[in-house]
């Protein structure tokens, strides 16, 4: 981890050079393998009439290589369009009987209420586990189950403040019970050296155009491999047993044999976005997940220690284990001072839940957090100023 030079990896993203830029809880900024990947896409449409940018092989190498990115089988992993198809695939997946009951968060995305909201006409609860000061600890999600649980959904980092839930420590708990455990991932893919396979988890819905540095419309959703033949999938056959008669590929029958995460698929896949997925996947494991993990645990420290300095307040937690890239700041007027960090400074966060949001990579530096925390006490002390 010592050995990389952040600056050369810096100079793969050419918006830097223009932008102060810590949203990446939002989108991702292109690295040039992102440009090279697109170029490449169309030079051989151009050329080869779609050989390989079309190609089976190229959509299965790129399965292979996020796998080994993010710690998963091959088998376990489907192409979709984003957090959301991966979430409603895992809200349609079990057979719930009302008075059944699915245990959410109150710092959930709305990509992680609404798919499971159809569940209430079923007559199936739907429960939250309340925050404690912004954290979610294994005691909030206890005291909502109850032997009636059939699923747990949370976020592995909340959108918002960036509180980062124990997932080993959650998946056991619902692993003694019986309770399947769903997680929107997107917040912490390619950010934290977490491996799928590892927290216990069920299904992990994650878009690629945040951390896995992909475009918009393209991600993939972690299925264990156990489970994947179990799940129901109202869009498609369910599969055959192993070993019938029927379960052979034929023109009435393709997707009798398909045993694998890839029958949560249909169709073509976005040939384009999973080219783009690859080279995302390449250019991050030629630095390393850990790598990248411990530069980012590096700047959201820095981060909080500068808006303590500066007499800010945040919600994310001081604690790594507690956190990932994510920093907020409550400041008066949040919307408009982000704006004004746009338009005066060039300098881009965003809002949710009121507060300024502050989230970076391993493409960012400590002159970065020092510029955008200097930047908001000034444009707060002048709001401040102006009401008085």
């Amino acid at each position: 981890m010592g050995n990389i030079n952040w600056q050369t990896m810096r100079d793969e993203f050419p918006t830097l050079a223009h932008w102060t830029y810590l949203d990446v809880a939002r989108k991702t900024i292109p690295p040039r393998c992102q440009e090279q990947a697109i170029v490449g896409y169309y030079d051989d449409v151009y050329r080869q009439a779609g050989a390989d940018a079309w190609s089976a092989d190229n959509v299965a190498e790129t399965r292979a290589e996020l796998g080994q990115l993010l710690g998963a089988k091959p088998a376990e992993i489907a192409f979709t369009k984003n957090t959301t198809e991966g979430l409603g695939i895992a809200a349609h997946a079990f057979d719930l009987r009302a008075g059944d009951n699915i245990v959410l968060t109150n710092m959930e995305h709305v990509a992680n209420i609404w798919p499971w909201k159809n569940w209430e006409a079923k007559g199936v609860e739907i429960r939250f586990a309340h925050h404690r000061g912004g954290r979610l600890p294994l005691a909030a999600f206890l005291e909502r189950m109850d032997a009636r649980t059939r699923v747990v959904s949370t976020a592995h980092v909340t959108y918002g403040n960036g509180c980062r839930v124990n997932l080993p420590e959650l998946g056991a708990a619902c692993r003694e019970r019986g309770i399947k455990l769903v997680v929107d991932g997107v917040q912490a893919a390619g950010i934290l050296a977490a491996p799928l396979n590892e927290p216990g988890a069920d299904i992990i819905a994650i878009g690629g155009h945040k951390g896995l540095l992909g475009l918009t419309g393209s991600g993939i959703v972690y299925c264990r491999e156990e489970l994947v033949d179990q799940l129901r999938t109202p869009f498609l056959k369910a599969p055959v047993a192993p070993g019938t008669a029927t379960a052979r590929a034929h023109v009435n029958s393709q997707f009798d044999y398909v045993r694998i995460a890839h029958r949560f698929e249909g169709g073509n896949p976005n040939f384009l976005g999973i080219r783009v997925l690859r080279r995302g996947a390449q250019f991050l494991s030629s630095i390393g997940l850990l790598a990248i993990e411990h530069r980012v645990r590096e700047l959201t420290g820095v981060c909080l220690s500068l808006v303590k300095k500066a007499g800010l307040k945040s919600q994310t937690p001081d604690t790594w284990e507690e956190r990932a890239q994510i920093v907020n700041v409550l400041v008066p007027g949040a919307d408009d001072i982000m704006n004004r960090l746009r338009e005066r400074h060039r300098i881009i966060v965003n809002v949710k839940d009121d507060a300024l949001r502050l989230s970076m990579s391993f493409f960012n530096n400590e002159e970065d957090i020092e510029k955008a925390v200097r930047a908001i006490a000034r444009e707060v002390g002048g709001k401040s100023a102006a009401a008085a």
